[in-house]
């Protein structure tokens, strides 16, 4: 695989073309965060379409954003269908199962917005999360709606779409979530309320 000379070695780029599983997680997290233009786009495709499995196993260890944020430089929306459902899978399995951790519930934020870079749209991965337990609703609804109560959002760093929050803000103000938020008997639940209340009247000023 050709790259650039300056960040790569040529040992580490023969690596690329061997099996993905004899690749160390670091050279695997090097390639996901590695600036997508020192790539040949189409070289850079068939990697990651090869790697890309490797990079969500790094993704579960990690819960780092910036790894699959080269998804739309490899052209994953014209992948073949079947490899496009088998990486979407494998990120939707991790996920669910971050979701199911308590002790990693509150970084599943950023595993969200890794999720979204399959469809440069984080609104699927909002009604996934409404699929979920309360407390994990409450835990994601809390820590956007204390956001945007307070500053401007999230920060959304490596989502490079036209306006990439307002899915979550439209998530916030839906009146699905405020009724399920109404029935949850917590100080948790209700304390996104108010920050929901607040985000909307900052909106309107």
């Amino acid at each position: 695989m050709r790259g650039c000379g300056l960040c790569w070695t040529e040992a580490e780029l023969e690596a690329l073309d061997r099996d993905p599983v004899l690749l160390s997680d670091e050279i695997v997290r090097k390639f996901a965060w590695e600036t997508t233009s020192h790539f040949d786009r189409d070289e850079y495709e068939l990697a990651w379409r090869r790697l890309g499995y490797r990079v969500v196993e790094v993704l579960e260890r990690e819960l780092d954003n910036k790894l699959t944020a080269g998804l739309p430089w490899a052209r994953f929306d014209s992948w073949p269908e079947g490899e496009q459902e088998a990486l979407r899978t494998l990120i939707t399995d991790v996920v669910v199962r971050v979701a199911g951790d308590p002790e990693r519930r509150h970084e599943l934020d950023r595993l969200l917005q890794a999720a979204a870079q399959l469809d440069q749209d984080m609104a699927p991965w909002l009604r996934l999360l409404d699929t979920f337990a309360d407390d994990v609703v409450v835990e994601v609804a809390g820590t956007y709606a204390w956001d945007y109560a307070r500053d401007n959002g999230p920060l959304l760093t490596w989502m490079w779409w036209d306006d990439p929050g307002k899915p979550i803000r439209e998530w916030l103000v839906s009146d699905e979530l405020r009724a399920r938020l109404s029935t949850i008997d917590n100080r948790n639940a209700q304390s996104t309320l108010e920050d929901i209340d607040l985000m909307i009247e900052f909106s309107t000023r």
